[in-house]
């Protein structure tokens, strides 16, 4: 018979030892891992359930009061109200045909206090520009708003210069007074005013008011629909103008 070889027996060997070994009681100085320790390693579901209650919930989380308070750089919202708005222009009809009220040139009223044009103001909103000529006292002027080839000074027939291609001339009856009563508050008539603010229109020319009836010149590029509207407390015209092409 063959005999193993010296490495297969001590091989064998070292493996019964090994078997045995295992089989044996641990020491009594041995002491098992602490509870405490592996808790620690392993957090329960009650820890984890209380680690993300105290995660902060973006959605409930409150603006910061400085970005809420940015304006929209668009415009679409987070402005006030414009006080000129009235009724929505953006729904209106807007054409480049004459416009006027009821009962122009003859039905104004003049009201118990001063009537007269203190100022012209503009503003830009989508879709059109908005310009607004406000008047003192509580009466209520007559109007009409068209577009002209030439525009000739009040009484006298004198051709006047606007800037821009075309001209939308508005008429306003009413608004005016004594010639011992001229106020010190109204508006230089004569004069040019430039846009403050937007770019449908190039420039104003006002005149009069004579015997009642003052003229409004604005020159434009082109000849953009419009549409005009008459506001209370206090009193104002209102142009919009189509702004885009």
């Amino acid at each position: 018979m063959r005999h193993p070889h010296r490495s297969q027996i001590t091989a064998l060997g070292a493996a019964m030892l090994l078997l045995l070994a295992s089989c044996g009681s641990p020491e009594e100085g041995q002491d098992p891992a602490p509870a405490e320790d592996a808790a620690s390693e392993q957090p329960t579901e009650d820890t984890e359930g209380a680690q993300d209650s105290e995660e902060p919930d973006p959605a409930s989380e409150s603006e910061d009061p400085g970005e809420s308070e940015q304006p929209d750089e668009s415009g679409a919202s987070a402005a006030p109200e414009d006080e000129d708005q009235g009724d929505d222009a953006a729904s209106a009809d807007f054409s480049t045909d004459a416009q006027e009220s009821d009962g122009f040139p003859g039905e104004f009223t003049r009201g118990e206090e001063p009537n007269h044009l203190v100022e012209i103001r503009s503003g830009v909103h989508e879709g059109y520009d908005r310009v607004v000529f406000e008047y003192s006292g509580d009466g209520t002027p007559s109007w009409r708003g068209e577009y002209t080839d030439a525009a000739a000074e009040l009484g006298r027939g004198e051709p006047i210069e606007v800037a821009g291609e075309h001209i939308l001339e508005i008429n306003v009856n009413g608004p005016s007074w004594a010639p011992e009563d001229e106020p010190e508050d109204e508006l230089p008539a004569q004069e040019y005013y430039e846009r403050d603010r937007g770019g449908a229109f190039e420039e104003i020319f006002i005149q009069g008011p004579f015997e009642a009836h003052s003229q409004y010149l604005i020159g434009l590029d082109q000849e953009r629909p419009f549409q005009m509207q008459l506001l209370e407390e206090p009193t104002r015209l209102v142009v919009d103008i189509a702004n885009e092409e």
